[in-house]
């Protein structure tokens, strides 16, 4: 009984010791990802943060950042959900009416699909202070869905570019403005060559 005992101990603790191996081996397996990689790193290439074909049929011109004016230029790119439309768009407008001054600021959203963009056509009121395309940069619609996967939108800000989280609970539109006014260095951020 003893015996036995003391394998089952033996026994639990070497399983306990593979599982903490295994475990190492897929953080770093999963660390050292190259698909992943080359997803994250091509988000964030060349991102124009609002190019495109807008749902009216307007060609959409990326946002210039002549690095000798002193005008400040923001731009905010981020997905619509059909099944959260009106919530999304009620938000981002109220992020729009908080923002300075609408010249410099650009609000751009990726439609999840054609019920949302036929939605909106029919009553475009609805985006009053947003920029919706029907077709963009493939690169920039790609990152702008990864992005939203996890909760987040792009905000390109005079060349520096971020990912900031945006579908939560407890974020407020008052929320992204401030985390747009205060964007200072963070660790996802990258500055555009």
């Amino acid at each position: 009984m003893k015996k036995r005992i003391i394998w089952e101990i033996l026994f639990i603790c070497l399983l306990g010791v593979a599982g903490w191996y295994l475990f190492g081996l897929m953080k770093k397996a999963e660390s050292n990802n190259p698909v992943q990689n080359r997803i994250e790193r091509n988000n964030s290439l060349g991102f124009s943060a609002g190019a495109g074909i807008d749902i009216m049929g307007n060609e959409i011109e990326p946002i210039s950042l002549n690095s000798l004016d002193e005008v400040e230029v923001l731009a905010a790119a981020f997905l619509l959900r059909f099944d959260s439309l009106n919530a999304d768009l009620k938000f981002w407008n109220e992020v729009g009416s908080q923002l300075p001054d609408i010249d410099t600021v650009r609000l751009t959203a990726y439609c999840e699909d054609t019920r949302c963009i036929e939605t909106i056509r029919k009553n475009p009121d609805m985006a009053a202070r947003i920029t919706i395309l029907e077709y963009g940069v493939v690169v920039d619609m790609q990152a702008v869905i990864n992005a939203d996967a996890n909760g987040d939108f792009w905000l390109r800000r005079n060349g520096t570019l971020k990912k900031i989280k945006w579908r939560a609970e407890n974020l407020t539109p008052y929320d992204i403005v401030d985390s747009v006014k205060e964007s200072g260095v963070r660790e996802n951020e990258r500055k555009d060559n």
